[in-house]
């Protein structure tokens, strides 16, 4: 397995959150000292992001989450929650397909369990093809304002940092993995584990019209005004909602 670096902090059950596509665990500096009282708090980089090692090339979303499922293992945390932003809740959505048994319960965190569209998919060829041509940094200039409601939020200029270390490959390589990721939505819709679902009313990413239909059994949270990072722009609510659902498994 290649090397995954982490965050470690706190104790009890154990919390593990997977940050999002162009970022590393520093997403939830801020965040998680919410949880480190109750929780053993744990956040990787994934593989190719932040100071964990590539997976050799061409990979799926799936070789990622057995990574990770590894890594739960060989660091011996009995049954987490893992809470996915974004990529990383398609990680977290893998795990729940093909790993259930190491789990107590997935959030999706202004991800989605549907496929992409083909829309979507002609979009993700179009960055291939823009960062090949232009590299990261042009890319990430745009990128990562858009990720936010406010673009004057004061967030954004450290997410562009922490996005302006990811390479080439790794951009490229998690465009390719999640274009190519399968419709996960039975799946999440059904699943035999607790499920919650936090979405931004102003997500341009992640439509809340098609997140609706994911509901059924699973902990559904709408925050207005909010886009694609909650994880700033409606901090507090967030770690409520995260600690209710995490506070109601483990009791």
């Amino acid at each position: 397995m290649s090397f995954l670096y982490f965050h470690d902090e706190g104790s009890g059950p154990p919390l593990v959150f997977l940050h999002g596509f162009c970022d590393s665990h520093e997403l939830w500096k801020e965040f998680i000292p919410a949880f480190v009282s109750s929780f053993r708090v744990l956040a990787p980089d994934l593989p190719g992001f932040g100071r964990s090692e590539m997976l050799p090339t061409p990979f799926s979303l799936d070789d990622v989450g057995d990574a990770i499922a590894s890594w739960i293992e060989s660091n011996s945390l009995v049954k987490p929650i893992v809470i996915g932003h974004s990529l990383g809740g398609y990680i977290a959505l893998s795990l729940l397909e093909r790993h259930a048994r190491l789990l107590s319960g997935v959030g999706l965190f202004h991800s989605t369990p549907y496929g992409d569209s083909n829309e979507r998919k002609e979009v993700r060829k179009k960055v291939i093809e823009f960062v090949r041509k232009n590299g990261v940094e042009p890319f990430v200039e745009t990128f990562v304002p858009g990720l936010f409601l406010d673009k004057s939020n004061p967030a954004i200029p450290d997410a562009k940092k922490r996005a302006l270390a990811t390479s080439a490959d790794a951009l490229i390589g998690y465009s390719v993995a999640m274009a190519n990721r399968p419709d996960r939505s039975e799946k999440f819709v059904d699943s035999q584990i607790p499920c919650l679902l936090i979405a931004g009313t102003e997500d341009a990413l992640i439509p809340i019209k098609s997140l609706r239909k994911s509901i059924k059994k699973c902990l559904f949270y709408e925050l207005p005004n909010v886009a694609h990072m909650g994880v700033f722009e409606a901090k507090k609510q967030c770690q409520e909602m995260i600690l209710r659902f995490a506070t109601g498994i483990f009791q």
